[in-house]
C-alpha cells in the first residue's frame, strides 16, 4: 500500500458495479481510499452534481483534481504520465480541508433502520379462508353451456356460512367478504370489485396452484396494508442480495450462490404476499414506482431461478413469460413495462396491446408514459441503466436523477462534433414514440434533459449546425452472471 500524504475519494452507492470496478482497480494500485455512501450521507449528492456537472456515480477525486467517474479513471491508469502526476500529488502534498465534503460518520443515515421495511403481522382473513376450505360450500357452478367454475359459491350462500359459523349479524357477515375480496383472497367470477350478498354472484378462492408465476405458491399470514411498502422492501432486498453477491470488479453476479442464501430464501417468501396486494386505488406516482419496483426485482429473481437469456428467442420468452401474481392478476415482464408503465403501448415486437377492452388489468395502466421510466428499468444485460429502488414520494426527482445519469455516460450520448454525428442508445430508437413524433423531437427530449455541460454544449451546437445525423448505438445483451 502506497503512502500518502493526501487523500483519494470515491463518491459512490451501495450495487454500483462502476463503483466496485473504481475501488478495485485503486486497491490493485495500491491506493488507499475513502469512500463516501451518497445511500449513507444523501447530503452530500447535491454538492457532488454542483462540485462535478454529474449526477452519475461513481466521482473520484485525488486531492482537489477531479478525475472524474470509472472510464476516467481507467484511462488515467492507461496513461503512465497522468498516472504519475495523480499520485505524485497526493504522495507529496496535504489535501485541502474544504475542497471535498467528507462527512462526519455521526452524520451518516442508518440506511437499514430508516428505509421502508414491510412488516410481516398477522392477518385475520388468513383463518377464514382456512375455515371456507372446509365448511363443505365450494361447489362447481355451471355458469353457462360451455362454462363450468370449480371451487366456487354465492355470495349468498357465504352469508348464510359465515354467520353461522362466527355467530355474527349480516352486516358484519357482508363487511368479512368484502375484506377477502378487496386483499384478493377470493375473486369475483362477474368480475365485480364489490360483494355482492346475493344468489346470482359467484366468488371463488384465488388459486394459483397451477400457475408459472415465480412467486405463486403459499403465502404467508402477512397483511398488507400499502403495495408501495412491500414493493419497496423487495427492491431493496434483493439489491441487498446483488450486492453480497457481485465480484469485487463489479463486472460479474454469482447467481448460483445467491440462490442458496438465506436472504434469497427470505425475498422469495417475502414475494409471495404480492398475490394480496391491493393496486386499484393507488395514484399515478405510487403505480409508476411500485411497478418499477417490481419489474426490477422480477428480472433478477428469474435470473437467479433460470439463468439470463442467451438469444433473441430466449430473451423474446424471458420478457413474455416471467410473471409475478399481483393483486390476483398475473403480469409478465412485457404487461409490466408496456401494459402498465407504456400506457398500454405495443412492445419493440408484439402485434397488439398488452390489454384488451376487457382484461380487468387494463384499469391499472399509467395514463399516459413517462419517457424517464426507461432509464430506471433494469432487464438484466450489461446496457441496462443501473439498479436503484424507487419510492412513490421521491419518484419524480428519483426519475430525474436516474434519466441525468444514464444520459451522462456514453452508453446513452457521444457526440462526434468532427463527422456531425449523434449516437443515441437503442432504447431511443425502440421506444421512439415515448419521446416524440419525430427524429428531432427526440432529440430536443435529451436535450432538455442532459445535465451534463460538455455533453449539453456539444449537443447543443450540433443541432444548431443543422447538419447532424443520428446513429445508435449497438445495445450489449450480454449478462454479468458468474461463469
Amino acid at each position: 500500500m502506497l503512502n500518502i500524504r493526501g487523500r483519494v475519494v470515491i463518491y459512490s452507492v451501495v450495487g454500483c458495479p462502476h463503483c466496485l470496478a473504481a475501488k478495485k482497480s485503486l486497491r490493485d494500485a495500491g491506493v488507499p481510499l475513502i469512500e463516501v455512501s451518497i445511500d449513507r450521507f444523501p447530503s452530500v449528492r447535491t454538492w457532488l452534481q454542483g462540485k462535478t456537472g454529474r449526477t452519475s456515480v461513481p466521482q473520484i477525486f485525488f486531492n482537489e483534481t477531479y478525475v472524474g467517474g470509472n472510464e476516467e479513471l481507467q484511462n488515467a491508469l492507461r496513461d503512465e504520465e497522468a498516472w504519475k502526476k495523480l499520485l505524485d500529488d497526493v504522495q507529496e502534498n496535504e489535501a485541502k480541508e474544504d475542497e471535498l465534503v467528507i462527512p462526519h460518520p455521526s452524520e451518516a443515515v442508518d440506511v437499514t433502520e430508516n428505509e421502508t421495511k414491510f412488516a410481516c403481522e398477522n392477518d385475520p382473513a388468513v383463518v377464514i379462508i382456512e375455515d371456507l376450505k372446509k365448511s363443505g360450500i365450494l361447489h362447481s357452478h355451471r355458469m353457462s353451456l360451455f362454462s363450468t367454475i370449480k371451487n366456487a359459491f354465492s355470495g349468498q350462500q357465504f352469508i348464510q356460512w359465515i354467520m353461522e359459523n362466527k355467530s355474527i349479524n349480516e352486516e358484519e357477515a357482508s363487511k368479512i367478504g368484502t375484506d377477502l375480496l378487496t386483499k384478493k383472497f377470493i375473486k369475483s367470477i362477474q368480475d365485480s370489485s364489490t360483494f355482492e350478498k346475493d344468489e346470482n354472484s359467484f366468488y371463488s378462492l384465488n388459486d394459483n396452484s397451477e400457475s408459472s408465476a415465480l412467486n405463486a405458491g403459499l403465502t404467508q399470514t402477512c397483511s398488507v396494508e400499502s403495495a408501495n411498502e412491500l414493493s419497496e422492501s423487495l427492491r431493496r432486498l434483493i439489491i441487498r442480495i446483488l450486492d453480497d453477491h457481485v465480484a469485487s470488479d463489479g463486472k460479474a453476479v454469482n447467481y448460483k450462490a445467491i440462490k442458496e442464501s438465506e436472504a434469497y430464501k427470505e425475498y422469495t417468501m417475502l414475494s409471495r404476499e404480492l398475490q394480496h396486494v391491493s393496486v386499484e386505488n393507488l395514484n399515478q406516482d405510487e403505480l409508476k414506482a411500485f411497478f418499477i419496483n417490481i419489474y426490477n426485482a422480477l428480472v433478477i429473481h428469474a435470473t437467479v431461478e433460470s439463468g439470463p437469456p442467451t438469444n433473441w428467442l430466449s430473451r423474446y420468452k424471458f420478457f413474455d413469460k416471467t410473471s409475478y401474481l399481483i393483486g390476483g392478476h398475473s403480469f409478465s415482464l412485457n404487461e409490466i413495462e408496456n401494459g402498465i408503465l407504456r400506457a398500454n403501448k405495443r412492445g419493440v415486437v408484439q402485434l397488439f396491446v398488452p390489454f384488451g377492452k376487457s382484461d380487468p388489468r387494463r384499469s391499472f395502466s399509467l395514463i399516459q408514459v413517462d419517457p424517464r421510466i426507461h432509464f430506471a428499468l433494469n432487464c438484466g444485460a450489461k446496457s441496462c441503466p443501473p439498479i436503484k429502488t424507487y419510492s412513490a414520494e421521491n419518484i419524480n426527482d428519483e426519475l430525474r436523477v436516474a434519466t441525468e445519469a444514464y444520459l451522462e455516460t456514453d452508453e446513452a450520448l457521444k457526440i462526434d462534433m468532427e463527422n456531425g454525428v449523434i449516437h443515441l442508445s437503442s432504447l431511443l430508437r425502440w421506444y421512439a414514440s415515448d419521446f416524440g413524433d419525430s427524429t428531432e423531437d427526440i432529440l430536443q427530449w435529451v436535450l432538455r434533459n442532459v445535465t451534463f455541460a460538455d455533453k449539453k454544449e456539444e449537443l447543443e451546437n450540433i443541432l444548431e449546425s443543422k447538419k447532424w445525423k443520428v446513429r445508435y448505438i449497438t445495445y450489449d445483451w450480454s449478462s454479468n452472471e458468474k461463469e
